[in-house]
C-alpha cells in the first residue's frame, strides 16, 4: 500500500479562513451576471464614495468643519499637536477643491463611475499586504510620528523626561575583573560571578567581590536591582 506524496504548500495567511468574504450570488432567485459574485465590502465602499460624493459636491460647510476636525484630532492623537491648525487648513481647502471638482463632473461619472472606481479599488488594492486605508492611515500615522527604527520605542506624549545612562565601568567576559564603579537608580545590574550584597542606610547598596568578603554579612547575589534613589557602589 502506497500513499501519493504531495509537494508542501506555503500558506501566506489564513485571513481569509478567518474572516470570509461575504458576496452577493442571487437576487429575488436570479444569479446575478458577475463572475464571483458581488461582495459586500464593495457595495460598502461604492456607498460611502457615494455618499462622500454627494457632500462634497454640495459645497456644504458642516463637512469642511468634520474634515477639519477630524485631521485636528488625528494630529493630537499622533502626539503633533501644534500641527492640528496646519492639518485642518489642509483639510478644509482639500474639501473646496474636492467640492469644486465634483460639482463640474456629470452625474453619470459622479454617481455610478466613480463610487465604482472607489470602491473597485479599496477591495483589490492592496499595498504592502494591507488594504487600502489600513496603508494610509499607518503612512500617515509614521509621517506625523516620525520613523523610527525596529527596536526602538516611540517619544512619549507629555512632559520631557530625562535619564542619565552614564556608566563608568562595563566589565564583560573577556575582563570579568570587579573594578570600583558608582551606579545610580532605577537599574537591574548584572554581574558575571556571584558578588557579596549588602544593603546599608541612606539608600546604599555594596558590592564585593567573594575573595574579598570572607566572613562579611550580606547575600550572595548575581544580579541587583536598584530602586528610584538608590545608588550602588563596587567596591574590590
Amino acid at each position: 500500500m502506497s500513499a501519493a506524496v504531495e509537494e508542501p504548500t506555503v500558506v501566506r495567511s489564513y485571513q481569509r479562513i478567518f474572516r470570509p468574504d461575504r458576496r452577493i450570488y442571487q437576487v429575488d432567485g436570479r444569479t446575478l451576471p458577475i463572475p464571483g459574485g458581488i461582495p459586500l465590502r464593495w457595495l460598502g465602499w461604492a456607498l460611502f464614495s457615494l455618499l462622500a460624493g454627494m457632500l462634497l459636491a454640495s459645497g456644504t460647510r458642516l463637512t469642511a468643519v468634520a474634515l477639519a476636525g477630524a485631521a485636528g484630532l488625528l494630529a493630537v492623537r499622533a502626539g503633533r499637536a501644534r500641527l492640528a491648525p496646519a492639518l485642518g487648513a489642509a483639510a478644509v481647502l482639500g474639501c473646496v477643491v474636492v467640492g469644486e471638482m465634483m460639482s463640474t463632473v456629470d452625474w453619470p461619472m459622479r454617481l455610478i463611475v466613480m463610487p465604482a472606481l472607489v470602491a473597485t479599488v479599496m477591495t483589490q488594492v492592496t499595498p504592502d499586504g494591507r488594504a487600502v486605508h489600513r496603508y494610509l492611515a499607518g503612512w500617515v500615522r509614521a509621517r506625523l510620528q516620525g520613523w523610527r527604527s525596529i527596536g526602538e520605542s516611540t517619544s512619549d506624549v507629555g512632559p520631557e523626561h530625562r535619564t542619565s545612562h552614564t556608566v563608568r565601568v562595563a566589565p564583560d567576559e573577556h575582563t570579568p575583573i570587579l573594578l570600583r564603579a558608582r551606579i545610580d537608580g532605577p537599574a537591574m545590574v548584572m554581574f558575571a560571578r556571584p558578588v557579596w550584597v549588602r544593603r546599608g542606610r541612606r539608600a546604599r547598596v555594596t558590592v564585593r567581590p567573594l575573595d574579598t568578603a570572607s566572613g562579611a554579612r550580606g547575600l550572595v547575589l548575581d544580579d541587583v536591582r536598584l530602586a528610584q534613589g538608590e545608588r550602588l557602589m563596587v567596591r574590590p
